[in-house]
């Protein structure tokens, strides 16, 4: 990050970075999309908070299994820095999922977290969206206990929906007042929250301590977005992880991104514990196969 980055993601909460990804990456992404689409689909991929009777105990649906360049966002060169800067050197991949909005799929805005790394107790996404969603600078360093990359496929022009965000929500000391945090069209939008435009292939790079949500989209097509999620290795959002050995073309910088949280991080330790519990669960697959 340069130091225009470093102050306005400070000042704000977020950023925007141009070109984070390329036309031919665009064209990959959208045409796995599309394969594992129906026309119903607006939200795909998982927050990992959902496992059901056929998942494993400890892990959820995720695009990696897509393929492709949803394998390479894992660690996307442009995007690195970023996180390395935000988060430190041992981050973590948390949670993955994409959001379609058009206008057959149309949301309110639903504004949550901020406050001190806080939404407060009546936060839309709940209390506990908060006691890791933190934000502090301090000797230098950020310190951000969730930061989302979100990766654009379609333009989003200014006024037409997308995301948004209170800016320097993440340092506020007070609970978002209710009545700002549902607006059902844009022109109930309070005007202290920013509607940031972004081109396809932008990536806007956001603390989840800064309060934000969805604009309902009013334009034409669709804005499809990309959501992937990292925490510090010794933090969790979702209570399911990856397993490595569903997703292939795994370099190993890619692996450590999607060990389980600890505060070792990707230490040989903690990797020996990691593959042991990968290799039960393939087992337990194995004796399921058997018993079908």
């Amino acid at each position: 990050m340069n130091e225009h980055e470093k102050y306005l993601f400070d000042l704000r909460g977020y950023i925007v970075v141009k070109n984070a990804i390329t036309n031919e990456q665009i064209d990959d992404l959208s045409m796995r999309l599309e394969t594992h689409r129906t026309k119903k689909n607006s939200f795909l991929g998982s927050d990992r908070t959902q496992n059901s009777e056929q998942d494993l105990t400890w892990t959820a649906p995720s695009m990696l299994e897509w393929g492709g360049c949803y394998i390479d966002l894992i660690d996307l060169p442009v995007i690195r820095p970023y996180l390395e800067t935000l988060l430190g050197l041992n981050y973590r991949l948390d949670h993955d999922y994409i959001k379609i909005d058009s206008t057959k799929h149309n949301r309110k805005l639903y504004l949550h977290g901020g406050g001190q790394g806080a939404g407060g107790a009546s936060d839309l996404v709940g209390p506990t969206d908060g006691g890791q969603c933190y934000y502090r600078f301090s000797n230098g360093r950020f310190f951000n206990g969730l930061v989302a990359v979100a990766f654009e496929l379609n333009t989003v022009p200014l006024g037409q929906g997308g995301f948004a965000c209170i800016p320097g929500s993440h340092k506020v000391n007070f609970e978002l007042p209710s009545d700002w945090k549902v607006s059902n069209t844009q022109e109930e939008i309070p005007e202290c929250v920013d509607r940031v435009a972004a081109s396809a292939g932008d990536t806007i790079i956001f603390t989840e301590a800064c309060a934000h949500g969805t604009i309902p989209w009013r334009g034409e097509g669709e804005r499809r977005t990309i959501f992937y999620k990292y925490c510090p290795h010794a933090v969790a959002w979702s209570p399911c992880y990856y397993n490595s050995d569903n997703y292939l073309g795994l370099t190993e910088n890619q692996k450590a991104l999607l060990m389980p949280p600890s505060a070792f991080g990707p230490a040989p330790e903690t990797k020996a514990i990691w593959e042991k519990a990968q290799a039960e669960q393939q087992e337990l697959i194995r004796l399921r196969k058997i018993q079908n």
